[in-house]
């Protein structure tokens, strides 16, 4: 059924402030004719690479009605990818969209590179219609009258069988889908290491990777999709998370990538795999939409800066699992990425934004927009509470933000009725900078409540804040 929009107001703050992009995420806008003195460079990567366009942007689509009992919902996927590319570019029109994405030295004969992480080619794989999205879209990019042609997109993996994972001609016609091969590389920042023979060759890369676990690197995601890029040189696996960074941060990698994609429709858990089958995501997402009966995460997430969208997806992974995701939480490999010193790790690298309290979210849930990017009081604030109700199906998104040293207490949040008398109250342990759940719209007895407006407030340590809404039922 319908709801009802928020009311953008705010009743009570006990703190504000703004807060500021890093000096890195700035000097990423102005780094684009010095890259090739940078990937010839041993020195350590200070700024996001050309392709980040957006530092902190993160589009976050979740879909429950993107797995049935039937199996996934190729239309409702690829719908999923539209929205989300129109989020991320501010873009009315798909092919200008995923255009908006590119360098300006994008052409209609540029060579476009994506790459799987198909390490198992079952269900927690990038599932193939998120990828025919991709390329559907890419195929619409207009240049004065000509269209990318898909003879200039290569869909590549260093192994596998890409057969059994749907990446077929059928699926994918006029594309070339490739189990690559490596070439010597020539990037001097990974001592000549040989890389794949599709990224050489090509302009851009976009990286399309999958929520799955691995026994030695913990995460097996964008960055890790990339391991598979490379050759397995010499100690790679003994030294995963520093190659894991020097991988992104350095060479091909950080010179031609323009967007991260997790395909989150099927996901493992962290710590598991890379093999196996998909696992259960029931408390992800009703995190997300109480009323989601669904067991897989049905989320799809894009942005140009692969620390932030890396980060969000082990947030997704550690939600599921009621972990900590705050910055300090996060793998080795990623803080280092982000500028996060780490323990007997040199240089530090600055790619990308890792600390959320900065990062641009925005969310599409179950096709409707759960919070403007334009009027998000959560970038701004130290604290704050929004209320968002969803348009299908009984619920409201509730998402607060606390200081770091928030992180691993509990804050409380009541919500209370249009003349201030409390109808329900939730205790939530603060695992990072942003925290979410979904409230189903009952009282403490199960009892529905009535359309109307409602407030949610929030307090832990000192500070309460709250925000008005709007339920219809």
């Amino acid at each position: 059924m319908g709801k009802g929009t928020i009311v953008k107001k705010r009743i009570s703050t006990s703190r504000r402030g703004f807060l500021k992009m890093s000096a890195a995420g700035a000097a990423g806008l102005a780094i684009g004719s010095k890259v090739e003195t940078i990937f010839a460079s041993t020195q350590p990567v200070t700024a996001p690479g050309p392709g980040n366009k957006w530092p902190g942007r993160v589009v976050i689509n979740f879909n429950k009605a993107a797995v049935t009992t039937s199996g996934a919902d190729t239309t409702v996927i690829k719908k999923m990818v539209d929205e989300a590319i129109l989020k991320l570019t501010d873009q009315t029109a798909i092919g200008a969209a995923w255009k908006a994405i590119f360098p300006a030295t994008l052409t209609a004969t540029s060579n476009i590179a994506i790459k799987l992480n198909t390490a198992n080619t079952g269900l927690p794989a990038p599932h193939w219609a998120s990828v025919r999205a991709i390329t559907d879209g890419l195929q619409q990019m207009d240049f004065n009258g000509t269209k990318l042609l898909a003879q200039y997109i290569t869909i590549y993996e260093i192994g596998g069988n890409l057969s059994a994972a749907k990446f077929t001609s059928a699926n994918f016609p006029g594309i070339a889908i490739v189990t690559d091969s490596f070439v010597n590389g020539g990037d001097g920042a990974l001592n000549n290491r040989t890389y794949a023979k599709t990224l050489k060759n090509a302009a851009f890369l976009i990286n399309v990777f999958s929520p799955r676990g691995h026994s030695i690197a913990k995460v097996t995601l964008g960055f890790k999709s990339h391991l598979g890029t490379y050759s397995n040189a010499s100690g790679l696996h003994g030294n995963i998370g520093q190659n894991l960074r020097d991988l992104n941060c350095t060479g091909p990698v950080y010179a031609k990538n323009v967007l991260s994609v997790c395909s989150g429709i099927y996901a493992m858990n962290e710590g598991n795999g890379p093999g196996g089958a998909a696992e259960n995501y029931t408390t992800y997402a009703q995190s997300i939409d109480k009323t989601s009966t669904n067991q897989c995460p049905t989320t799809i997430m894009l942005s140009t800066d692969p620390v932030s969208v890396e980060m969000q997806t082990v947030k997704m992974m550690r939600i599921n699992k009621k972990g900590a995701y705050a910055t300090a939480d996060m793998p080795d490999f990623l803080k280092a990425s982000g500028g996060v010193a780490v323990s007997g790790w040199s240089p530090i690298n600055t790619i990308g934004v890792i600390d959320e309290s900065k990062m641009d979210l925005r969310k599409i849930i179950n096709t409707s927009t759960a919070a403007a990017h334009q009027s998000d009081p959560l970038r701004v604030s130290a604290a704050g509470i929004t209320a968002h109700p969803l348009k299908t199906g009984n619920g409201v998104f509730i998402e607060f933000k606390l200081p770091d040293a928030h992180v691993g207490k509990d804050a409380s949040i009541e919500i209370l009725d249009g003349k201030g008398a409390l109808v329900r109250k939730f205790s939530q342990k603060v695992l990072g900078a942003r925290n979410h759940f979904s409230w189903d719209e009952t009282d403490g007895n199960g009892k529905a409540l009535s359309k109307g407006l409602y407030i949610a407030h929030l307090s832990s340590g000192g500070v309460n804040e709250s925000t008005r809404f709007t339920s219809v039922r």
